[in-house]
């Protein structure tokens, strides 16, 4: 039976299906939003909250399929300086112009303020801070009348927990556990019983998403998925049965901690499939830019009043927005930021010539036997806002 290994040796190291994945369920995010933008909170949650399964497994898919790529780029990493450096270009760049320029033009055109006013509020200023993933969701007089009122970009909320996930796997990295599949898997197993108990302990609370704990572990069980990527199959039985698993887990949200595992499995199946490539695919990647404007065009189109506030028109209307202006964010920031790669590896070479210790030892003698797989920012965006910001 090939494992996942053989699998991502088949693709040449370059699977498709990873870069479907993140079109697609970024695609699907924008659609579940639609209801937001256009209905409010209250109504969202009556209609998604029959559909608890599909969310729970989409944003347990962003995470999963991010821990499996990340992963390899870590092992080819010789440093946390190039490991944190590429992330950070990675997700850095596009971030500070988003921010930039939903503060700049989006809340002058839509801020009910006088201009001075908007500039000078304090609101205006803390929402630079998204840049460093301390994140504001709000722009002082901006979408005040919008079904779901004054949220400017509120998919941001993963950031922090996107954060976490890298730093946990520095810390991982550091200690070497990373670079130790059984100490990794013992790792696992650990965290998993400590987050079935945590859900015991909070058995009352079931939100409609998978907690933020649980889809840092979905990001964890990727990346053991990927250190042992030579001993799991590749078996699409072993897939339906993941699915059915994580269905079960996530029905009524008391199996959460258990659908990690299992959900992850399905993001590294269906990622290394390796359907033919087209353009959407081998042109950029642009679902981080899908993540980074939905919302907020998705936001401007609701401000136009009840005729376009239908889900489906707001649908047809921001979906291809996003994508042209997705396009154009990675083609004018995104790829131009990644070519800071040899400057960042650069200077790694010249911190590890005068301090060896920062290296991660024998791991870096072994980076260039890794194999070579994109990994992109996690990118999920939050279906519905569980609280009333």
């Amino acid at each position: 039976m090939p494992s996942l290994a053989d699998q991502l040796a088949l693709s040449r190291n370059r699977p498709a299906g990873f870069d479907y994945m993140r079109i697609a369920l970024a695609s699907s995010i924008i659609c579940l939003h639609s209801l937001n933008v256009t209905l409010g909170l209250g109504p969202t949650l009556q209609i998604l909250g029959s559909l608890r399964i599909a969310i729970a497994m989409i944003l347990a898919l962003f995470f999963a399929l991010s821990g499996f790529l990340v992963t390899a780029s870590l092992l080819r990493c010789k440093s946390l300086i190039s490991f944190l450096g590429l992330r950070l270009l990675r997700i850095g760049p596009a971030l500070v112009v988003e921010t930039t320029l939903s503060a700049i033009i989006i809340g002058s055109v839509f801020t009910e303020l006088p201009l001075t006013q908007y500039f000078a509020d304090p609101k205006f200023h803390a929402y630079f801070l998204n840049i460093v993933g301390d994140i504001h969701y709000v722009l002082p007089g901006v979408f005040l009348h919008n079904p779901m009122p004054e949220l400017v970009n509120a998919q941001l909320w993963t950031v922090p927990y996107e954060l976490w996930c890298y730093v946990i796997l520095a810390l991982l990295a550091v200690t070497a556990i990373a670079f130790n599949r059984v100490a990794y898997l013992v790792f696992l197993v650990i965290a998993q019983i400590g987050l079935v108990g945590y859900d015991i302990y909070r058995w009352d609370e079931v939100p409609i998403q998978l907690r933020p704990h649980l889809l840092v572990f979905c990001f964890l069980a990727g990346v053991g998925f990927y250190l042992w990527r030579d001993k799991v199959p590749f078996n699409r039985t072993a897939c339906l049965l993941a699915l059915v698993l994580c269905a079960a887990g996530t029905a009524t949200g008391r199996g959460d901690a258990l659908a990690p595992v299992p959900a992850a499995y399905v993001a590294c199946y269906l990622g290394l499939m390796n359907p033919r490539r087209s353009w959407l695919v081998s042109s950029g990647d642009y679902s981080y830019g899908l993540y980074l404007y939905g919302f907020v065009i998705q936001q401007c189109v609701a401000t136009f009043g009840p005729s376009v506030q239908h889900w489906y028109l707001n649908i047809l209307i921001s979906l291809p927005l996003a994508f042209g202006v997705a396009v154009a964010s990675w083609h004018l920031v995104e790829k131009h930021a990644l070519r800071l790669k040899a400057a960042v590896e650069r200077l790694e070479a010249a911190m590890l010539s005068r301090i060896p210790i920062l290296g991660f030892g024998r791991r870096a003698e072994q980076a260039e036997r890794e194999p070579v797989v994109q990994p992109g920012p996690i990118n999920p965006v939050r279906p519905i806002i569980l609280s009333g910001r």
